[in-house]
């Protein structure tokens, strides 16, 4: 009988140490790279999602004021948040209820539409403020509130003397670039207006941007140093 010759088992290669830690930190990379670019996608994501809220808000406050004979929403508070109940008069989310497809009821609700995805990443915060109304247009030298004061109508029980309580008509911002004056913002401490309230997002939610409606009802994202034309 012939020989059955049987070879040897071939000695199988290993991962050195140092192959290993190579693979390791070009996982790590690639990882890493995968990480920043999902991230900047998402940011991306939210900032166009707030647009858009905006963009809808626009188009509440464009339709109740058609409805009211060209006078703004309001008297409102400065500082707005995502909720509204129907005895919050001052919340933008109480006056638009109806032109958004909600109903204003006493229990306390959230209005999707004024809840910007960036800000509700960093959410929890102590107050739950997260746009803010512009209570100073410049009309013929004299700043205005067009919304009217939702605070000082609350001090004075709605007896206004002066008429600061009361929202103007979209006419009466009609010599106003509306395209350039913003109406609503997205809120920070680092805002350039006065008493900003504490317990806020500490820092603007998309970067080096911020995401603004303006009187003429579009939305767009701009600098952190943006101002209304004189």
């Amino acid at each position: 009988m012939p020989r059955t010759i049987t070879k040897p088992f071939a000695r199988r290669k290993a991962f050195t140490l140092i192959e290993l830690l190579v693979v390791i930190s070009i996982i790590a990379i690639l990882a890493g790279l995968t990480m920043a670019v999902s991230g900047t996608v998402r940011k991306s994501a939210d900032r166009t999602k707030c647009l858009t809220n905006l963009r809808t808000v626009g188009g509440g406050i464009n339709t109740y004021a058609a409805d009211h004979e060209g006078v703004l929403p309001g008297p409102l508070w400065t500082w707005q948040s995502c909720w509204y109940d129907d005895g919050d008069f001052g919340a933008l989310g109480t006056v638009l209820a109806p032109y958004l497809g909600k109903s204003a009821t006493s229990e306390k609700q959230k209005m999707e539409v004024l809840v910007c995805p960036s800000w509700q990443r960093g959410a929890p915060y102590q107050q739950d403020q997260s746009f803010i109304m512009n209570v100073s247009v410049m009309i013929n030298g004299t700043a205005v509130n067009p919304w009217g004061n939702a605070d000082l109508d609350d001090e004075t029980g709605g007896n206004d003397i002066n008429n600061q309580a009361v929202p103007k008509k979209l006419v009466q911002l009609s010599d106003l670039r509306l395209s350039r004056v913003w109406a609503i913002q997205d809120l920070d401490l680092l805002n350039p207006v006065p008493k900003v309230p504490r317990g806020i997002a500490a820092k603007p939610v998309h970067g080096d941007r911020r995401n603004a409606l303006f009187f003429d009802f579009h939305a767009e994202s701009v600098p952190l140093t943006y101002s209304d034309p004189q």
